[in-house]
């Protein structure tokens, strides 16, 4: 298995790679463009674990929830390389991909500076996301153990007793494994059904129902 995955539904881009059994991941900094920088950052990726894209197998891709400019810049690109060299994809939310790290938890995902994507995570599955401010995490998760990005700072939850932090390490590893699982168990999605998870409209598309 060569398993090439891509998040690129936050500021920072992450790529991973499963060759064989040998792993590895790059961060992408928000400094750099999504749009002008994947395609060839991907190439730098393989060529320095002296591969192409000729030789990945698979691909995977984290669907959402996050910017959309990006969520969209990141499923094209797989499905592009999809197309083009007949390579099958595997996917999956951020959500689910913790849901392998937290268990039974609710995690944070920030979406602006004063609301987060909030999603209960039951049994390693996610059950809901929902948009939710960032006055409002605290009295809806209860007493619950919460979870948010160590990337991210969310106003509002700081001092919060049971608040954990999720290492980008401990993401690329578990973004990584949840993927090589997807192929081992042969959940390969087609076209039709790999879509992006935004979990709200667009600003354009509240715009128009304002």
């Amino acid at each position: 298995m060569k398993l090439l995955c891509i998040d690129t539904t936050k500021p920072e881009a992450v790529i991973c790679l499963n060759n064989e059994g040998q792993t590895n991941c790059i961060c992408i900094p928000d400094t750099k463009r999504h749009s002008e920088a994947l395609l060839n950052e991907i190439e730098n990726f393989l060529c320095e674990n002296k591969l192409s894209i000729n030789d990945v197998t698979h691909l995977g891709c984290v669907t959402g929830p996050g910017s959309f400019t990006g969520i969209r810049i990141g499923m094209a690109t797989v499905k592009a390389l999809s197309f083009a060299l007949n390579i099958p994809i595997v996917c999956g939310d951020y959500f689910n991909i913790v849901g392998g790290l937290v268990k039974n938890a609710y995690v944070a995902l920030k979406n602006t500076s004063t609301s987060v994507y909030l999603a209960e995570i039951s049994r390693s599955k996610c059950k809901q996301i929902e948009v939710v401010e960032n006055l409002r995490i605290i009295e809806q998760i209860e007493t619950k153990k919460l979870y948010t990005s160590q990337n991210e700072q969310i106003a509002g939850v700081e001092a919060y007793k049971e608040l954990y932090n999720i290492s980008m390490q401990e993401y690329q590893e578990t973004m990584l494994n949840y993927f090589i699982n997807q192929v081992e168990t042969g959940k390969f999605v087609k076209s039709a059904n790999f879509v992006p998870v935004y979990a709200q409209l667009s600003q354009a598309e509240r715009n128009l129902k304002g």
